[in-house]
């Protein structure tokens, strides 16, 4: 038997930047959660980062919703490749290059088919109350937050600064060590898909990085026990203010590193009839 949704919920939220670099995309059966990735180096586009343009260009492709999602990924890379050369962006250099992660996916009858690249994520949660992550987890910060906490514990007087080669060195391993998109042909290699039966699946969310709770020690995974129980007491908007609490308890980034005090979010619920 088909299942049939029956609530979408969707936030979007705004971090400590000057303006939301992701972007989410609710298209009749098509869900998904663009991360623009901040750039190395201040150019503005149109007064637009080059983060901003990224999410924007690849979630206007993907609602578009006419295409297998391998396809709309391939057709969304090529947009992006083509208007950073329009916009004289010297694309071979990973610091300039436009980046955003994705994730989506696509309701079909009883099953679900859904692409990611980077780090936003789809969780599947159970009519008992478990859940799976469905996407692959991969966290290319790890080293550069521990870095960030040793920064701090050395009381050096600038770790922004003193993080910068690192993160430098991060961005130049795209479509080699994690995937992204951002224009080159090999990012289409790093596009991870698969499909689920729905049978025993009461929700789907799918969120960028955001939505990660904070956590001590940036070398394990995030606890999505912790944003599974959240939303079951209260959804999305409950996941969303439990982590901004929690950011707002750690202002300078000391307990809970991170490269900023809040990030942007994306995230779509949907749930299901039993």
């Amino acid at each position: 038997m088909d299942k049939k949704i029956k609530n979408i919920e969707q936030v979007l939220d705004q971090g400590s930047g000057q303006i939301n670099e992701d972007k989410l995309v609710c298209a009749n059966n098509l869900f998904g959660v663009f991360d623009g990735a901040s750039s190395l180096v201040p150019d503005l586009f149109d007064g637009k980062t080059g983060a901003w343009w990224a999410s924007h260009l690849v979630s206007s492709t993907f609602s578009q919703n006419d295409a297998s999602l391998f396809n709309l990924g391939k057709r969304a890379n090529r947009v992006l490749e083509h208007t950073m050369t329009e916009m004289g962006v010297e694309s071979s250099d990973k610091l300039q290059c436009w980046s955003t992660s994705v994730a989506a996916f696509q309701v079909q009858d009883d099953s679900i088919s859904w692409i990611q690249s980077g780090d936003s994520q789809v969780l599947a949660i159970y009519a008992d109350g478990d859940f799976q992550l469905l996407t692959p987890y991969h966290n290319h910060d790890k080293e550069t937050l521990q870095l960030l906490k040793q920064l701090y514990r050395d009381e050096d007087p600038d770790p922004k600064s003193s993080l910068r080669p690192q993160i430098e060195n991060i961005r130049r391993q795209m479509n080699q060590n994690y995937g992204v998109l951002n224009g080159e042909p090999v990012a289409l290699d790093f596009l991870q898909l698969g499909s689920t039966a729905l049978k025993g699946i009461s929700h789907l969310l799918v969120f960028t990085d955001g939505l990660f709770p904070p956590g001590e020690d940036p070398e394990y995974q995030p606890d999505f026990r912790w944003v599974t129980d959240h939303f079951l007491q209260g959804g999305l908007l409950q996941v969303k203010e439990k982590i901004r609490a929690l950011e707002d308890s750690d202002p300078d980034c000391q307990r809970y590193p991170r490269f900023k005090k809040h990030d942007d979010i994306a995230a779509i619920a949907v749930s299901f009839d039993a």
